[in-house]
């Protein structure tokens, strides 16, 4: 069985050569996996409008489909960039979304989620609360990118810089996270690739974060008798 995990694309309206490269990763890489599983941010901004698709996403959207349509399980961990995505992605792909996710995958039990939400001070707990989205489908989806395009200018950390310190705080959560029983964490958010083993109990357990597909070309592999690598995405 194999399985892929990659996030953090940031793909923008403008910015051909990402969505070449997700459409390219897509089909040269996921194809040959039975599971795929998106951490979150693969957007810039994405509101679920129940009955509108962003059209410079449509061509990602499709390769997607193309994968479901294939007999693939694709799953989304919704990002801090994207909101009520599952509106779009369960109906038009077939795609579960959620925000966390349990599952067992060759019998090890694996939790995964984007990575944000435990970060101090975080402010998505109000933007992903139902009076933003009400204000967002009373806007419409026109007037929220636009919205949304002047404050990404402002608070947009999507070129995260390199730093030990949060990459060894988010290892401290998939630690924590770990000792609630897991036996391995994924999660995504720093742009930042990483593998650590813990050993409790002379059991391994395993931390990973999927990294950067676009700025790293980091993504990761689960190969039945190989296990968990954080693998390369030549462009």
């Amino acid at each position: 069985m194999r399985a892929i995990f990659f996030s953090d694309v940031h793909l923008e309206r403008e910015d051909k050569n990402k969505t070449r490269v997700v459409t390219t990763f897509i089909r040269e890489i996921c194809f040959q996996a039975e599971l795929i599983f998106i951490l979150g941010d693969l957007f810039e901004f994405f509101y679920g409008y129940k009955n509108y698709i962003y059209p410079w996403y449509l061509e990602v959207i499709n390769s997607l489909k193309e994968l479901t349509e294939k007999g693939k399980k694709v799953f989304f961990l919704e990002g801090n960039h994207e909101f009520q995505i599952g509106n779009v992605l369960k109906e038009h792909a077939g795609i579960d979304c959620a925000r966390q996710l349990s599952i067992e995958i060759d019998g090890k039990k694996v939790f995964l989620t984007h990575g944000n939400e435990f970060i101090k001070n975080n402010p998505l707990g109000f933007l992903k609360s139902n009076f933003v989205y009400s204000i967002m489908e009373t806007l419409g989806p026109r007037l929220t990118w636009k919205i949304a395009m002047l404050s990404s200018l402002l608070i947009s950390d999507k070129k995260k810089p390199y730093r030990e310190e949060i990459k060894e705080k988010f290892r401290a959560y998939g630690k924590a996270k770990l000792d609630d029983g897991y036996d391995v964490v994924i999660l995504a958010h720093t742009h930042m690739p990483d593998k650590v083993e813990f050993e409790k109990d002379r059991d391994k357990k395993l931390y990973l974060n999927t990294g950067d597909l676009y700025r790293y070309h980091s993504y990761l592999e689960y190969e039945t008798h190989k296990g968990f690598e954080i693998k390369e995405y030549k462009i």
